[in-house]
């Protein structure tokens, strides 16, 4: 005996049923991995056109008014809150890819390990979405709606994903 053995798994770990889970998770992460990636391209050319559209459209009709200014801040605090959101599916992808397929050439900032790895970098990346997001709302409120209670739940989601992290580490 190699002086480990698998505990976790009772029973026969040589069973042809096993063997072919075991085979054929990695297709299904695979198609779970090209999936995300697919979202991850769309979210990131979706936002480079809009990006472009917004531009185009600034510069052919140009107001150098605050409040046009401070539209237009918005659309772009939006448009970096899409790219976070692709970032988000790019590195879940990388993530699963690396987990469960095989070893990926990635940065070292980016080194995933396991499952709570992979959730700390996606946990993190969503604080930040939703810091973007509340400062876009604030950038165009305009006084009449409830920002309050928005600026509330948005800190609350932040608040609990902040807490879980906290209790983890």
């Amino acid at each position: 005996m190699s002086g480990k053995e698998d505990t976790c798994v009772p029973g026969d770990s040589g069973s042809p049923v096993i063997h072919f889970i075991s085979g054929s998770s990695r297709w299904l992460f695979l198609l779970a991995v090209l999936g995300t990636a697919l979202i991850a391209v769309f979210l990131f050319a979706l936002g480079f056109l809009v990006t472009l559209v917004t531009i185009f459209t600034a510069i052919t009709s140009l107001q150098l008014d605050v409040h046009t200014i401070k539209e237009l801040l918005a659309v772009f605090i939006e448009i970096i809150d899409l790219f976070l959101v692709a970032t988000v599916f790019y590195i879940i992808a990388l993530g699963l890819y690396e987990l469960f397929i095989a070893k990926a050439p990635l940065p070292g900032w980016l080194k995933i390990c396991d499952l709570d790895d992979l959730k700390d970098k996606l946990l993190g990346l969503v604080i930040i979405a939703l810091a973007v997001l509340i400062l876009g709302e604030t950038l165009t409120w305009d006084g009449t709606s409830s920002i309050l209670a928005f600026g509330i739940a948005i800190s609350a989601g932040i608040a609990a994903i902040s807490g879980y992290i906290w209790v983890r580490h």
